[in-house]
């Protein structure tokens, strides 16, 4: 026997030692996969995920685990990928482009969920469960408009209009992207003054853990006899939820005028603020607890800093309400002369509620409730006495069509300081009503 022969038959020989290893390949994962289906047809996630991941590792392509394995997924941003590579997979199967859609649309990210949708109606038009998913998709994927109004007043006599138009429209990934401007008219009853003020905004949650809301502009402060002044403006807000009403860590920046008063606007008051709130759950109820750390900036004094420490004991009421046992504490660094009221300390006690009432259908109403008793001390002085505390805001939205929202919003303290923003005296009381459209 030559070479070539013996060459011929190791070929041979190779080729069908292949071909059984194939076919035994073939057979274990057909046999995996009739295991996986029946701890999936038994409700046994654990044990078909386990198998379904064990046929993936052996063949990669295969199409109907893959698509199992996104409907056992422990949540929404593996489900999607699942599902995304089952699409790769299967580009001709409209209930794969369905799959994808809905977890899209759940993650907030509309424009590739109307993209999803519009592949699985063009697969399969007479599908009627496909035209109200694309239907929903877009109008949470529409350009929005909202003209905004409000109107709030303290018991010092300053009143302040507000009136302005919001728009912004989805884009990939989540997010919307727009911008705002708004005219303020504040006035003391003798003088009259106005902000003005322009953001470019963008939003979104790129996890469904993580929430973003960025903002940054120029504000325009107008008062008589001063000249008027512009300066940059921003607002970012980063919020990081936990699964299962877990943890939170919530994280702000700001820089925002405090224009409550014709004085203030005419001395150029800025807040510069880092706020920091984190939650954590300890059996059935959570400890809440933040900081605020305030730089005032005015043009007739040195800048001054607030600081404010926030404790909270929350009793959860199901997942639409809570009560809760909080404390505050805040103090100025040294006292004002720019046109607020800058005490050396602020205590308050008080007893809190929050409920979210409606929201599975054509309304949403949220209420956060306060009281409880508060002390202050001037700059430098001993803390007076305990005086009562109270504190209302409430929020309510209607869907009045199926484009049309309107939405309002309510404001009210009753205290001798409020425990956000700056008074402008000791005994301050202070509303406000907003609203938009």
């Amino acid at each position: 026997m030559n070479r070539i022969s013996i060459s011929l038959l190791l070929w041979a020989f190779a080729l069908v030692l292949f071909q059984g290893t194939l076919v035994a390949q073939t057979d274990k994962v057909a046999d995996l996969v009739r295991r996986a289906d029946t701890a999936f047809a038994d409700e046994d996630r654990k044990l078909a995920q386990t198998l379904y991941l064990e046929v993936i590792a052996m063949n990669p392509e295969q199409s109907h685990s893959v698509y199992r394995l996104g409907q056992l997924a422990n949540n929404d941003e593996a489900a999607l990928a699942w599902f995304v590579r089952y699409t790769k997979l299967e580009p001709d199967d409209a209930w794969g482009w369905i799959a994808a859609g809905d977890r899209y649309l759940r993650l907030g990210k509309t424009v590739e969920a109307c993209q999803a949708y519009r592949q699985a109606i063009k697969l399969q038009p007479e599908a009627s469960e496909i035209a109200p998913r694309l239907e929903k998709a877009r109008l949470r994927a529409a350009p929005v408009l909202e003209p905004l109004g409000g109107v709030s007043g303290d018991s010092d006599g300053n009143q302040t209009w507000k009136l302005g138009l919001s728009g912004d429209a989805a884009i990939r990934g989540g997010f919307r992207i727009g911008a705002s401007a708004a005219r303020s008219s504040i006035s003391d009853g003798s003088t009259r003054a106005s902000i003005d003020e322009g953001l470019f905004k963008l939003r979104g949650r790129p996890l469904r853990a993580l929430r973003l809301e960025l903002g940054g502009g120029v504000g325009r402060l107008t008062a008589s006899p001063a000249s008027p002044w512009t300066t940059p403006v921003a607002d970012a807000h980063i919020r990081w939820n936990t699964a299962g009403n877990g943890g939170s860590v919530d994280v702000r920046v700001m820089r925002a005028a405090l224009g409550t008063t014709p004085l203030l606007v005419a001395n150029r008051a800025m807040r510069n603020e880092l706020r920091l709130t984190g939650t954590l759950p300890i059996g059935r109820i959570r400890i809440r607890g933040g900081g605020r750390g305030t730089q005032i900036e005015t043009s007739v004094e040195p800048q001054n800093r607030k600081l404010q420490g926030d404790a909270a004991l929350v009793f959860p009421m199901g997942w639409r309400g809570e009560i809760s046992a909080q404390y505050h504490r805040l103090g100025f660094q040294r006292a004002s002369r720019a046109g607020y009221f800058a005490p050396g300390s602020v205590e308050t006690i008080e007893g809190g509620t929050y409920w979210q009432i409606g929201g599975d259908g054509r309304w949403n109403a949220e209420i956060d409730l306060g009281a409880g008793m508060q002390r202050m001390a001037l700059q430098q002085t001993a803390p007076g006495s305990w005086k009562l505390a109270l504190r209302a805001w409430g929020a309510l939205s209607v869907d009045l069509t199926r484009i049309v929202t309107f939405m309002t919003e309510v404001e009210a303290y009753s205290a001798p300081f409020a425990p956000v923003g700056v008074s402008t005296s000791p005994d301050w009381r202070y509303a406000n009503l907003s609203f938009g459209l």
